[in-house]
């Protein structure tokens, strides 16, 4: 897939997810879970995936909202989208929120100011929040450490969960340098990075290991599946461990 085929779907997928906005109440008395972000959010059906993993899991049905724009930063999203009024429009159980890919490295500060407006919101309106994580860009693997220092530090400032998804990234790439994650493009995931983020926030949403559900909900074989599924519960469990 070359990289303006891949540019238009993730385009497609935004556009969708952001149509997606306002839900009605679960019926099913599931799990009603709002995502705040970008393409990174939207890319390769995430939020399909993990719905599909609860499925398979047994769980409650999960429902959802976007506030999804490309390249959006909190920042944008608090003064330009609309992001506070789409979590104040219903008991979300959980709201995601995701950080512009760059912005946690280059500014910190920024994210941290417009992470505590988000999840004061989140708080009032009596949900969790829980940070997206991301990955470092494939050429730039250096980036992680800066992602991991700005997401945990402020998870932690407010006493707010982690799907530590960057992390997994790279313990997966370290057990395998030879395994592509991430698209052409260098830093969007390919399907096989968003099955693993899909995990990782498997096991941070409903606190259940993925182990065993199915691979081709990623388009993977079971046998392919499994190590990404070992790492990414052993990612959410040890960062709960520290």
């Amino acid at each position: 897939m070359n990289l303006t085929r891949t540019l238009t779907l993730f385009t497609a997928a935004i556009l969708w997810l952001s149509a997606t906005t306002g839900r009605a109440e679960n019926p099913q008395g599931g799990l009603d879970v709002l995502f705040v972000g970008n393409s990174y959010t939207a890319g390769n059906n995430l939020i399909g995936m993990i719905k599909q993993l609860a499925r398979a899991g047994g769980n409650k049905p999960m429902t959802h909202g976007g506030a999804i724009f490309g390249g959006c930063t909190l920042k944008k999203h608090w003064e330009e989208k609309g992001a506070a009024k789409k979590i104040a429009s219903k008991k979300w159980d959980v709201v995601v929120l995701q950080e512009q890919s760059m912005m946690p490295v280059v500014n910190p500060k920024v994210m941290h100011a417009y992470a505590r407006k988000l999840h004061g919101e989140v708080k009032e309106a009596g949900g969790r929040t829980v940070f997206y994580l991301t990955w470092a860009r494939q050429h730039k693997p250096e980036m992680q450490d800066g992602l991991n220092k700005a997401y945990l530090s402020i998870a932690k400032e407010l006493g707010a969960e982690v799907a530590p998804v960057g992390m997994a990234w790279k313990k997966a790439l370290t057990a395998d340098p030879k395994r592509r994650l991430h698209a052409k493009d260098k830093s969007h995931p390919n399907r096989t990075g968003t099955y693993l983020t899909a995990c990782v926030f498997y096991g941070t949403i409903y606190g259940k290991s993925p182990v065993g559900l199915p691979g081709k909900i990623g388009g993977l074989s079971d046998a392919a599946a499994r190590p990404l599924q070992e790492i990414a519960w052993e990612t959410v469990q040890g960062l709960k461990r520290e």
